[in-house]
């Protein structure tokens, strides 16, 4: 069972960020890449630090579609655009398959 991949959006700028989000070009990318939408704020409940942005999380079924819908032509203009009105922060990350749970560990903390 593969594990899925998650692409988190930060956005200083909320009211943008929901901009990008709906803007033409993203939905059908999404559709096409299997991505749901798991998170979309605000309003956030901040629990430590400073926050002052916008959060989406998105779920892919793999890692790889992540990386392909990141890639594609369907989503490349919404990107470029995004990128020209915000200071993005986005990641990719896997997640964890079934109930598998990885520890890490640093020597840095």
């Amino acid at each position: 069972m593969a594990a899925p991949a998650y692409v988190l959006v930060r956005r200083r700028s909320a009211v943008r960020a929901r901009i990008g989000l709906g803007h033409p070009f993203l939905a059908p990318s999404l559709g096409v890449h299997g991505a749901e939408v798991s998170v979309q704020n605000p309003p956030a409940r901040v629990l430590e630090g400073a926050w002052d942005g916008f959060v989406t999380l998105l779920r892919f079924a793999e890692l790889s579609a992540a990386e392909r819908w990141y890639d594609s032509p369907e989503y490349t203009a919404a990107r470029r655009l995004r990128q020209k009105s915000s200071t993005p922060k986005d990641i990719i990350v896997e997640g964890v398959a079934g109930t598998r749970l990885r520890i890490w560990r640093s020597s840095t903390i």
